[in-house]
This record gives C-alpha cells, structure tokens and sequence, in this order.
C-alpha cells in the first residue's frame, strides 16, 4: 500500500520539486518520482497545485520553472535536431545482424530473415510439401 504523507511532508515535497525544476531547468514527472520518493499518483497532484499557484510551468514534455524556459528548451532542442549530420555512418551498428548459424552481415531489407528462417523449419517443410502436392511426405 502507497504511504500516506502528511501536509508537512506533502509541502516539504513541494519545496523539493520546485528547487528540483528550477536547478535542472526541466524535470519529468518521472524523474521527480524517484528524486522526492513519492507516488506518481501524489506527484502528479503535487504538479498540478504547484501549477495552479505559479510556481512551476506544465506542459507534455514535463515541468519547467516557467513558460519562457519551456520555449528556450524546445528550441535549443531544434537546433540540436538541425546540427546533426545527414549523412549515416559508413557502417551503422544497428544495420548488422548476428544471424543465428553465426555469419554477420549487413541488413537487407529485402531479404527477409524470419522468414528464411521459418522456412527451414521441419514443421514449414511439411506444410509447404501439402501444398504442393507431396501428401505421402506429410502423412510419414
């Protein structure tokens, strides 16, 4: 069962938050859970009253100390997107695949791996051998 705070804890909490928020300039609701040690449920109530009384700024990527800090934060955000290179690696980690007989090759995709792989399967083999005719196999 959750713990149940006080009104003294639930304003030490509070004070927490608001610090928390104005120190990083941003902190989810998350991140504020496991900091402070309350309930998502009681922080999300504790967001919303620091909400109302203005001391915090809501919006959908967590708390900021105001709206302006929210702005600046998207666009220093847009403009790290932008100032990234276009061009990908010359050897991306996330395209190599460690197949399972244990070559590594680049992925294709074209080539379809499960499907490669399920067909070798001795229970595909038998269903491909009833549809294209070969009974007798399937019934052995």
């Amino acid at each position: 069962m959750a713990k149940v705070f006080t009104q003294e804890e639930r304003e030490k909490i509070k004070g927490q938050v608001v610090e928390l928020v104005r120190q990083s300039g941003r902190e989810t609701l998350r991140q504020l859970e496991t900091k402070t040690g309350a309930t998502r449920y009681l922080m999300s109530v504790l967001a919303r009253e620091l909400v109302a009384s203005g001391d915090v700024y809501n919006s959908g990527y967590g708390l900021f100390p105001s709206e302006q800090a929210r702005k600046d934060w998207q666009n220093a955000r847009k403009k790290l997107s932008r100032a990234k290179p276009k061009k990908p690696s010359a050897v991306d980690p996330d395209l190599i695949w460690s197949l399972p007989d244990g070559e590594i090759r680049r992925y294709d995709r074209r080539l379809n791996i499960i499907c490669l792989e399920c067909r070798k399967s001795e229970v595909m083999q038998r269903v491909l051998a009833f549809y294209q005719g070969n009974f007798e196999e399937v019934v052995r």
